[in-house]
């Protein structure tokens, strides 16, 4: 099933380019923050490994989150992560 989501998200991301790759749910919070407050458009494609989780109980644990903008706004976004981050 993971497979035929990726796909998709392949797919339908053709006019994407990732910017940002994360494991922490913290990083992901922060970085979307800082793309709304430069009001970017952006897309974000969470991947959970639902074997690394123990049945019945909710966890963070395996989850990755990719985030993607325009190819036009990549200089920008680039820009606007590092910058705040090194500041942060």
């Amino acid at each position: 099933m993971q497979f035929f989501l990726n796909i998709i998200v392949y797919l339908f991301s053709s006019k994407k380019t990732r910017v940002y790759t994360t494991i922490n749910q913290q990083d992901y919070y922060k970085v979307v923050s800082l793309l709304e407050s430069e009001l970017m458009k952006y897309r974000v494609s969470i991947t959970s490994n639902t074997n690394a989780t123990v049945p019945g109980s909710y966890s963070t644990f395996g989850e990755v989150y990719k985030i993607y903008v325009k190819k036009d706004d990549k200089r920008k976004a680039l820009k606007t992560i590092n910058k705040k981050s090194l500041e942060i």
